[in-house]
């Protein structure tokens, strides 16, 4: 039976019947244009995120190597540690058999590069680094000097120059195959030579690890190489990165004079006093008598 139609649906005027538990729609209040604007900006763009590399000791943990191969953390490098980039000319450009007073940022070439060296190299920041390299067979230790700071791209330029500048034992050169010992005698002699592009004389008459550089010496920035790493050390190694090492370039006259002036203020170089021999003789040696340590004079390098 079918409801009469003057009693069918709602009185005309009324809204329809809710449960007294339902909750009203809510209440539309207009906001203000500016605080959508602000919090729209703030979303869309890097404003209030930090900066991963931020200077400073309260930007995150700082981790022993082995801590970070437990936990599982991604050690990500310093963009300015990368190398040289094709899309951008922000980058570090050091000639290594110098010292780090002659490297300069791309973006500063007036001045020695200043910005960014006590810039944490890794993300999370970690106590210790290991580098490895193709042209060389050593490893090379930076730690940090400020451990609630982490290892810094300063310190890691550093420590492979301080590493560069340091000598060759007997027992390293010795087991050479003539080949490479030839390779590396020509690199000797261009070393300390008077050429703009080598130290000269003041590397003395040992023969030092950026010898084995060759004509690679640029700076080529660290990359990770868990391939590389394996082979070189027997398993992947933790904070362990391989060091580039790139053709150098010839500078140009500007870059000469900046140099000179540079080498020529001696308190720019004492951090390598302590690895340098006596002035060579004007009479260059032969291959097979390039001074070399002898294996009772090894240091114990790590």
């Amino acid at each position: 039976m079918s409801p009469h139609p003057a009693y069918a649906g709602y009185p005309p005027g009324y809204p329809p019947w809710q449960h007294p538990t339902q909750q009203p729609p809510p209440i539309k209040i207009p906001g203000n244009p500016g605080d959508t604007a602000q919090a729209a900006f703030r979303w869309t763009n890097d404003a209030d995120r930090m900066d991963p590399f931020a200077e400073g000791s309260h930007y995150g943990p700082v981790l022993e190597p082995f801590l970070a191969k437990i936990v599982g953390a991604t050690i990500k490098l310093n963009p300015l540690l990368a190398p040289p980039p094709d899309t951008q000319d922000d980058y570090l450009r050091w000639n290594m058999l110098f010292h780090t007073s002659n490297c300069y940022r791309t973006t500063e070439s007036q001045r020695s590069w200043v910005k960014g060296r006590n810039a944490p190299a890794t993300h999370p920041r970690v106590t210790h680094i290991r580098i490895i390299s193709r042209p060389f067979p050593w490893m090379i230790h930076v730690r940090a000097q400020n451990p609630k700071l982490g290892v810094t791209c300063g310190e890691v330029l550093d420590a492979v120059s301080m590493y560069m500048y340091g000598d060759v034992a007997k027992k390293e050169y010795e087991p050479l195959p003539p080949t490479r010992k030839r390779q590396i005698w020509e690199s000797y002699r261009f070393n300390r030579s008077t050429d703009s592009n080598a130290p000269g004389g003041r590397l003395g008459e040992g023969l030092k690890r950026l010898d084995w550089l060759g004509s690679a010496s640029r700076f080529g920035g660290l990359v990770p190489s868990d391939s590389f790493v394996k082979e070189h050390c027997g398993d992947v190694l933790p904070c362990t990165f391989e060091l580039k090492c790139l053709p150098t370039y010839a500078l140009t006259a500007e870059e000469v004079r900046e140099q000179q002036r540079r080498l020529e203020n001696p308190t720019r170089h004492h951090s390598h006093s302590r690895s340098r021999s006596r002035p060579a003789h004007s009479r260059q040696p032969s291959p097979r008598s390039v001074t070399v340590r002898s294996a009772s004079d090894d240091d114990d390098d790590e």
